[in-house]
């Protein structure tokens, strides 16, 4: 290299082909890498939502008489309403 410093690009470490090819390998390796996280994260992320959701489906959710006690609760319905449809579930 010392020989060759008078040459355009030797300062810069350019030695013909190996500059293109080394840029080349840098971004195809940094590709490559989020490519690897995407898979490696993704199914994580599904795995946490998923549980994440039943969690919160049980906690609201529930059966159909829970869900009218809650109604009743809430003053959505009133005694009668909420006995017929009680009636009707059982």
């Amino acid at each position: 290299m010392w020989q060759n410093w008078h040459q355009p690009g030797a300062m810069m470490g350019y030695d013909g082909g190996g500059w293109f090819w080394g840029m080349a390998f840098h971004g195809f390796s940094a590709i490559l890498f989020i490519a690897v996280l995407a898979v490696v994260l993704s199914p994580l992320f599904r795995w946490l939502g998923a549980g994440h959701q039943t969690h919160a489906t049980t906690q609201s959710g529930g059966s159909a008489l829970d869900i009218l006690k809650a109604r009743y609760a809430r003053g959505e319905i009133d005694r009668d309403d909420y006995l017929q449809r009680k009636a009707d579930l059982s």
